[in-house]
């Protein structure tokens, strides 16, 4: 295979870009009637700056009760001196810049973040986005820089998300960091019954110095979504070339049934998914074979504005319960030498959600009983494999301008042996206070 160099590549799919011969979209119409002249004014008045920053700074604190004989308590401390509890203070600075003239837009967005317990104190930067765009024409767009590529119709879960870092499905609505690549944007719109049709492609490095925790393997990797409006359903379809890893095709769906009842589905098929296992005598066994992995939701507003969600979650790749218990029993009657080594070779059975099958619960309700600008909500993760879940009551506020206050407890139940049960937390408590500007 005839390999090229990174400048060779980019200079190629620059290129490529620009050059391509793209269909020209469809003119728009509608504009403003005209005006009378006793009605004119100066519209330098009214002009909008280019240069717009925005963000919020957050203040935050959290108290963490810890389960002393879980596996992953002994994996995380058995080499520390670590209380029964710890309690954990930060700052974090998340400033957004968008400035904008004409067809091009650069947009930037970072975490300055700083925690602080009684062990010691962590500073971290982070460039979350970070990329300059270009419009073209009309429905034709190209970008370049860190971008967060947000694929996939699930709210907790997006098992078609496959340019993008797994959500926290217990914090799903945080910022989460892109990756450095090129991509183009083609819109159609049509009369009838497919009224939208849009192209996105996508094209990125991985080496050791880019984009590095995408993939072990240095190659150039090339993504690909069809969006169709299709009788008011949004459907996409998407691929990743196999790269830095493996191929993998996906689609989505998303229907509003009524104004307040919506259901959304997604499927993927990852070819040649490979998977480590541990055997009883701590050596790794592996294990290669197509995987799929899907999800099924709804989301529902109620006339006294509760708003339910629920997403049930299959992940082809995940672990079997048989394959959980023999990792819980190694971690329980391992000696310390064992322990580390464990911690070496064990990473994709600590990850959140590591095993087949999960519902996902979330209510909220606006304002209850008269309560001005609280919004109290409770959620949970059940893992239908083992039956342990963890529960999650929390409260918002934002009763005063550009801030918002926000309480919650994260509670783990489950037997030993089950993957909330062997969770370092028994439980942990946040308070959070995030100004916007």
């Amino acid at each position: 295979m005839t390999r090229f160099s990174g400048r060779q590549t980019a200079a190629l799919v620059l290129f490529l870009l620009l050059a391509s011969p793209f269909p020209a979209p469809g003119e728009e119409t509608g504009g403003f009637v005209g005006w009378d002249e006793e009605f004119t004014f100066d519209a330098r008045e009214f002009e909008k700056s280019p240069l717009e920053l925005g963000g919020f700074v957050q203040m935050e604190a959290s108290h963490s009760r810890f389960r002393e004989d879980s596996s992953q308590y002994l994996l995380s401390f058995f080499d520390q001196d670590q209380d029964s509890s710890r309690d954990l203070f930060g700052v974090t600075l998340q400033p957004d810049l968008n400035w904008q003239a004409g067809p091009v837009r650069i947009f930037s967005m970072a975490s300055l973040q700083g925690t602080a317990s009684e062990e010691d104190q962590e500073d971290e930067y982070t460039l979350l986005e970070g990329y300059a765009s270009w419009q073209a024409a009309p429905g034709v767009s190209f970008s370049a820089g860190k971008t967060l590529a947000r694929w996939g119709k699930g709210y907790a879960f997006s098992p078609v998300a496959f340019i993008s870092r797994e959500k926290n499905p217990s914090d799903p609505d945080l910022a989460m960091e892109g990756f450095w690549m090129a991509i183009a944007d083609l819109v159609w719109s049509f009369p009838g019954s497919m009224r939208t049709l849009a192209f996105t492609g996508a094209a990125f490095p991985v080496d050791e110095d880019i984009n590095d925790n995408f993939g072990q393997e240095e190659s150039w990797n090339w993504a690909g979504k069809l969006y169709l409006l299709w009788h008011d359903t949004d459907i996409d379809f998407m691929v990743l070339s196999e790269g830095a890893r493996t191929f993998r095709f996906g689609a989505d769906f998303s229907r509003n049934l009524s104004t307040n009842f919506e259901i959304h589905g997604e499927w993927a098929l990852v070819e040649d998914s490979f998977k480590r296992i541990l055997a009883p005598d701590y050596s790794l066994e592996s294990e290669t074979d197509d995987a799929q992995s899907w999800l099924l939701g709804i989301r529902y507003l109620t006339a006294a504005e509760t708003t339910y969600i629920v997403e049930y979650y299959r992940n082809g790749q995940g672990y079997t319960e048989g394959e959980a218990g023999v990792f819980y029993t190694l971690v329980e009657g391992a000696t310390e030498t064992e322990l580390a080594q464990l911690r070496e070779i064990s990473g994709p059975y600590q990850k959140p959600n590591f095993m087949r099958d999960y519902l996902y619960l979330r209510a909220s309700q606006k304002e209850p009983f008269g309560w001005l600008y609280f919004t109290p909500a409770l959620t949970s993760i059940l893992n239908v494999n083992d039956g342990s879940f963890n529960l999650i009551p929390e409260i918002i506020y934002t009763g005063v301008t550009n801030l918002e206050l926000r309480f919650r407890i994260n509670l783990l139940a489950g037997d030993g042996g089950t993957e909330y049960g062997e969770k370092p937390n028994r439980w942990k408590t946040e308070a959070r206070a995030r100004y916007f500007f």
